[in-house]
């Protein structure tokens, strides 16, 4: 999942596009990239300042959940063809984000007895049950990459003959620290 906040600011043209007007482009450009703007759009803001006299210039905050990288290039495109650009990757995350967090957590405490078997080992000894598990993991949001490589129209039509290589974010990356403490067996 990879979210953009799209923002459109009257003021961004100086008043001359009205906001109602940006609504429909964008919409428009949203509908053109397969985006289904009732599920993936949602409102995050809305304002209105004040501009030299009696004039207010309005202003309003949008997210937009996208699946793929290929996704949010065709909505980048589409957006920036109908003269909106002020769209940010803003955060990324992953349907699956516990099941994953299980799994590390669960491979971070077979680290920890398996490292437990082999300094037992060394001293001839094996280790037995675990009594004691300690989870050291402070944050509960993993670390997320928003690195994505992705080219303007302006450079993307100075390359129009050569061929784009797919370009996706990197992976996510989940990191848990625990401690355990075994038993240990003589033989």
């Amino acid at each position: 999942e990879i979210y953009l906040s799209i923002r459109l600011d009257e003021s961004d043209t100086k008043g001359r596009l009205p906001i109602e007007e940006q609504r429909r482009k964008m919409f428009s450009a949203l509908k053109k990239a397969g985006v289904d703007a009732e599920k993936q759009l949602s409102v995050q803001g809305m304002s209105s300042e004040f501009f030299r006299r009696r004039q207010s210039l309005l202003a309003t905050q949008y997210e937009l959940r996208l699946e793929s990288a290929a996704a949010v290039r065709k909505v980048f495109d589409e957006l920036d063809k109908a003269g909106i650009t002020n769209v940010n990757v803003t955060r990324t995350s992953s349907s699956k984000i516990d099941e994953y967090r299980k799994e590390a957590r669960q491979q971070a405490i077979r680290n920890a007895q398996s490292r437990a078997r082999e300094v037992a080992e060394a001293i001839g000894q094996t280790i037995g049950a675990c009594y004691e598990i300690s989870d050291y993991t402070t944050s509960t949001q993993p670390v997320y990459r928003k690195n994505m490589l992705m080219a303007t129209s302006a450079a993307m039509d100075a390359v129009a003959q050569e061929a784009e290589p797919e370009v996706q974010f990197e992976q996510i990356e989940i990191n848990y620290t625990v401690s355990a403490k075994f038993y240990l067996n003589t033989k």
